[in-house]
């Protein structure tokens, strides 16, 4: 269910994405950014969850500020991704359907999206 993914996905978060994004999904300021309410996270799902899987960079603009930095791509199952995103995506003022791991599989075999590590950019 919705709820044991958000659960399971609050464990994995503060294992794996804590020291970055912090405890309350603030992220640090003008380094890493934030998750709570965050306009970028939620305006492109798959876009999400493939930034999780192979990693990100460059420039992106977060709720109006702009981040240059790198997330690593992340050693997460599918299943553990579908949690940690279904967690974040309910957590701090964000409101989202339920990541599955099928949809994780979907967007994995599908490859990096924009501002993936190791992409080039058009």
């Amino acid at each position: 269910s919705k709820e044991q993914r958000i659960v399971a996905g609050k464990a994995l978060y503060n294992t794996t994405c804590f020291a970055c994004h912090q405890a309350n999904g603030q992220g640090l300021p003008n380094v890493f950014p934030p998750l709570a309410k965050s306009d970028y996270l939620m305006e492109d799902i798959n876009r999400a969850i493939s930034g999780v899987i192979f990693g990100q960079t460059g420039e992106m603009t977060v709720n109006g500020k702009t981040y240059n930095s790198v997330m690593t791509p992340q050693t997460l199952d599918d299943e553990g991704i579908a949690n940690v995103l279904t967690f974040v995506l309910n957590s701090w003022g964000n409101e989202h359907a339920m990541i599955t791991p099928q949809k994780v599989a979907e967007v994995r075999a599908e490859g990096p999206l924009d501002n993936a590590l190791g992409k080039q950019q058009d």
